[in-house]
């Protein structure tokens, strides 16, 4: 202790003017700066470790920067239209949905629906296809009939066939002597053929069998 208050007087001999002045602390800091110091020092160092990795915990949007000044304006220019029309910009008339549908009733239901009719034959294209229609139904009226009539001549000329057939050769010899009263002692076939289909009918042959 002794040491200490020599060594101080003699510094204050070698100083006189130094050791005039008022002793105070020159530095000051802020209020609670030693209190907060260590969380301050903690507080450095891990932000100075994220700033070292490698990956950077903050991204931004793409083209986000180019875009900026745009977005900005934008917003700029929205608060300014908010700032002139204090209300809404669209009014509707007093008690306007109260009386809306009463509105549309009293307009529907005035108006008559007009019945709209289509006429049938008013085009060309409807006259030649009902034409055409026509002409299909009279040709296949026609076409039928002729061949129910061909049908029925081959039928009738079978029938006649097929009766001549069935006829018995004495019968026939028997008819000739009594018309001719001639005595026939032969008769070839075809000559049988044709004196039948010359002097009996299709009721007489049928008639016979």
């Amino acid at each position: 202790m002794m040491n200490i208050q020599d060594e101080n007087m003699e510094w204050e001999k070698e100083a006189p003017q130094l050791a005039s002045l008022p002793r105070t602390t020159p530095y000051s800091v802020p209020d609670n700066y030693f209190n907060e110091l260590q969380n301050r020092i903690n507080q450095s160092v891990f932000v100075d470790g994220l700033m070292q990795k490698e990956n950077q915990g903050f991204n931004v949007p793409q083209n986000y920067f180019e875009d900026l000044a745009n977005q900005i304006e934008s917003r700029i220019a929205s608060a300014q239209i908010k700032s002139l029309v204090k209300t809404d910009g669209f009014k509707t008339p007093a008690n306007y949905f109260e009386t809306l549908q009463a509105d549309i009733l009293s307009k529907t239901s005035g108006t008559t629906q007009e019945t709209k009719f289509v006429r049938l034959w008013g085009s060309d294209l409807m006259k030649y296809a009902s034409a055409a229609c026509l002409f299909m139904v009279i040709g296949s009226g026609l076409y039928f009939t002729q061949q129910s009539k061909v049908t029925q001549t081959a039928s009738l000329e079978l029938a006649k066939e097929q009766a001549l057939y069935d006829i018995d050769e004495s019968t026939i010899l028997e008819h000739i002597q009594e018309s001719q009263a001639a005595t026939v002692t032969t008769v070839s076939d075809t000559e049988m053929e044709n004196y039948i289909l010359d002097n009996f009918s299709s009721t007489d042959l049928s008639n016979n069998l």
